[in-house]
């Protein structure tokens, strides 16, 4: 009869080839398993073929020893001792951080979890497991070495790091806060409402141009009040970094910026300069003033002498024509000298009151038909109808008065027409001449100050600028049409509510 229990033989084998199993895995496994006794003052019964790395013996010379033998430091022996207490006192499962020196005398850190393992009728073993994160803990410290530096370089310039989720409308946007890199993720909608409403369409239609494929980098600058309660400058500068399948951008990275003292210092590159030519014209336009104010006294005195001498009626009057005519732009230079201190100063005055349009166009076609030479005609056009606006008479009568002077002043044949027209939002008003023209590159500085394109002509050059000084203020808009020998078309643009005259 045959035995249904498995040959002791068998029985034998089987346990070698599983213990040298369980040996083969054991020491092919990167970590150092042992085992200590506890009831034997915690003496090593086993140590995996690695704590030969920490030792320095053969791991079978390991078996029967303390630490207090096996390590030259006794500080570093209790140390581990300590632990081991911890561990039987507890009889919880414990991990923690040791630090030993080996055999090369290099500092490791080793990650350890100790844990008891019962025995019937005998004191527990300690099961030991550690892992050598000596190199890892030195690369954590110089990744956070570097993130460090990265926070404070970020927050020296006021750098803000994003990746953007282009499909999902997301972002990480990283801030460094107290020497650390912050990450949060806002949607691209929550930013772009902190955006200035001057700069918000600006924003879109740049940024969704981007999103879309049509450019590979992105750059733009904007007011936003994202990082604090008050508008800052930002620029943003970004590149695609991942496609989907349809070779549409995925992913982009990039920086916002603060700019603000870049622009601040921007601007005050711009005033200094703006200060200097303002001196520099300042400075001709005394060596001008004094010649233009000479002329017409000279003038006035010359031929006030001559008129007292006259020996005809027609003489007369020729003398008192010339001198009517000093007086006049003596009076216009004078104005323009103290307009021009009134907007230096802030104090140029405008009282609003509703008038007819008719009282300030109508009257001046007669007035400057007089002044113009005999070969121009002077016309005032209209749709046969009056409007009452409400507005500041004055200044819009010294605004017309000076484009139908400049007018007279450079058209010596033709015509000059000028009106105006309702538009949606107000009034449309205008001089046309067919005098000599302005050269395209002398229109964008038609309107400053001190500029005179004939050197020839009477004037200071403060008049048009004066001009536009008032329709700024009038919240309107003010601008030139030319062509050289074909003659000009000054405009401006108010807002008002016109009401037409019954």
């Amino acid at each position: 009869m045959m035995s249904v229990f498995p040959d002791e033989k068998v029985l034998e084998q089987e346990y070698k080839d599983l213990s040298g199993l369980l040996s083969n895995i054991v020491s092919s496994v990167p970590m150092y398993l042992f085992v200590k006794d506890t009831g034997n003052d915690f003496r090593y019964v086993y140590a995996s073929p690695m704590m030969e790395q920490l030792f320095g013996q053969y791991h079978g010379d390991i078996v029967g020893k303390t630490d207090f033998e096996l390590f030259n430091d006794p500080v570093v022996a209790q140390a581990f001792r300590d632990k081991d207490l911890d561990v039987l006192k507890s009889r919880k499962t414990q991990r923690f951080i040791e630090q030993m020196i080996d055999r090369e005398g290099v500092l490791r850190s080793i990650d350890t979890m100790k844990m008891l393992v019962p025995r019937e009728g005998k004191a527990p073993y300690l099961l030991g497991m550690s892992w050598d994160i000596t190199r890892q803990q030195q690369i954590e410290e110089e990744q956070q070495e570097n993130n460090k530096r990265l926070a404070l370089s970020c927050q020296a310039g006021k750098i803000y790091p994003w990746i953007w989720d282009v499909i999902n409308e997301t972002a990480e946007l990283s801030f460094a806060k107290d020497g650390e890199i912050i990450h949060t993720f806002i949607t691209h909608e929550s930013f772009t409402e902190k955006i200035h409403p001057d700069e918000q369409q600006m924003y879109r239609d740049v940024v969704n141009a981007f999103a879309r494929g049509e450019t590979d980098s992105l750059r733009l600058s904007f007011r936003c009040h994202y990082f604090s309660d008050e508008y800052v400058w930002l620029e943003k500068i970004g590149e695609v970094y991942e496609y989907d399948k349809d070779g549409k951008p995925s992913k982009a990275i990039g920086i916002l910026r603060d700019i603000t003292v870049d622009k601040q210092h921007e601007e005050d590159v711009r005033a200094k300069h703006l200060a200097e030519e303002s001196d520099r014209m300042k400075s001709a336009f005394i060596a001008n003033m004094s010649h233009e104010i000479r002329t017409p006294l000279n003038a006035i005195v010359g031929f006030s002498t001559l008129l007292a001498q006259a020996d005809t009626e027609e003489e007369k009057q020729e003398y008192l024509q010339i001198i009517q005519s000093s007086n006049e732009f003596l009076l216009q230079l004078i104005g323009d000298i103290l307009d021009i201190s009134k907007i230096e100063s802030g104090k140029l005055e405008f009282v609003y009151t509703t008038f007819r349009l008719n009282e300030i166009f109508q009257p001046q076609e007669r007035a400057f038909s007089l002044r113009a030479e005999p070969d121009v005609k002077v016309c005032f056009e209209t749709d046969g109808n009056d409007y009452y606006i409400e507005s500041e008479k004055t200044r819009l009568t010294q605004v017309i008065t000076n484009f139908l002077s400049n007018a007279i002043k450079f058209t010596s044949s033709g015509s000059i027409r000028f009106g105006y027209r309702i538009t949606e939002t107000g009034i449309y008003a205008y001089v046309t001449d067919t005098g000599t023209g302005i050269a395209k590159e002398h229109l964008s500085s038609v309107f400053d100050r001190f500029v005179k394109l004939d050197m020839f002509k009477q004037g200071t050059g403060l008049g048009l600028s004066i001009c536009k000084t008032i329709i700024s203020m009038l919240k309107g808009e003010i601008g030139v049409e030319s062509e050289v020998g074909k003659g000009s078309t000054f405009w401006f643009a108010i807002p008002c509510t016109p009401i037409k005259v019954s």
